[in-house]
């Protein structure tokens, strides 16, 4: 697909927060109102891993609001030259000036629901990663780090007082919940985030699939909200391309195109 194409930039900005307002103290971000009309932006260069992809797409967006402007971006905080992170985003707004800090994540979590605590349910489709320990993240490492002498004296280059800076972050999501799932509760999590489901390989090899079209998106493409042009394949032969990352470990996102020709995500996973 054409990286230049503004659907990778709608998709990001319209894919929901995770959730709205505050959540742990951790405040949403609200992104500007942007005008995709007379949007130009600078192709996404196709080298790049997603998270970096999504890094690129905000700045672009924020660049071209109104209401916003980006101060710096990707800072890194050093110590004796050893590295203690990075300052993801510091944007101004124009009119009341207001500096704001701005953690980005997006995120492509399934629901498994094996604990009561909602918080724990969401984790990343090869079990690699979670939202609880990427909130404790932000929360206890990446917040903080402004508060260390090295990101201040940083700050003060900026002309920015660490006293006055507000903490957001841009906490976006893709969530799957079990294929056959019969009762949902989200607790504080946005249900809007919901876009696909997920089932393990075993269910997968049923003969409810064995008649249906299925693509298999890069992982740029996962972004993407799912679109009928592409090359289906049948199901013997998607299931000989997805074999081998099940067994390395990897669980591929598929669109599966179904008898009443509607499109839907599915993640296949090993576990």
């Amino acid at each position: 697909m054409d990286h230049k194409n503004l659907s990778y930039y709608r998709s990001f900005f319209e894919t929901p927060p995770l959730w709205n307002g505050n959540l742990d103290g951790l405040e949403q971000f609200r992104l500007p109102k942007i005008d995709f009309g007379n949007l130009e932006t600078a192709v996404i260069p196709t080298n790049l891993r997603l998270g970096h992809k999504i890094e690129h797409i905000f700045h672009q967006l924020i660049q071209h609001s109104q209401d916003y402007k980006v101060i710096a971006h990707n800072i890194p905080i050093r110590k004796n030259k050893v590295s203690m992170g990075e300052i993801d985003f510091l944007v101004q707004h124009v009119d009341n000036k207001i500096y704001t800090h701005v953690e980005l994540t997006y995120k492509f979590y399934v629901l498994r629901q094996e604990t009561a605590i909602v918080q724990h349910q969401l984790i990343g489709p090869n079990q690699r990663d979670s939202f609880y320990a990427k909130k404790e993240k932000i929360l206890n490492r990446q917040i903080p780090l402004l508060n260390t002498p090295e990101a201040i004296s940083i700050l003060k280059e900026l002309n920015i007082n660490i006293s006055e800076l507000k903490h957001q972050v841009c906490f976006k999501c893709q969530l799957f919940v079990p294929y056959a799932l019969s009762k949902l509760d989200l607790g504080p999590f946005n249900s809007d985030c919901i876009v696909g489901r997920w089932i393990s390989l075993r269910k997968f090899k049923s003969n409810n699939f064995l008649n249906l079209k299925y693509y298999l998106p890069s992982k740029s493409e996962w972004l993407l909200e799912p679109i009928n042009k592409v090359d289906w394949l049948s199901y013997n032969e998607v299931i000989d391309l997805i074999s081998n990352k099940l067994e390395d470990g990897y669980s591929p996102m598929l669109w599966v195109k179904t008898e009443d020709l509607k499109i839907e995500k599915l993640f296949v996973v090993w576990w």
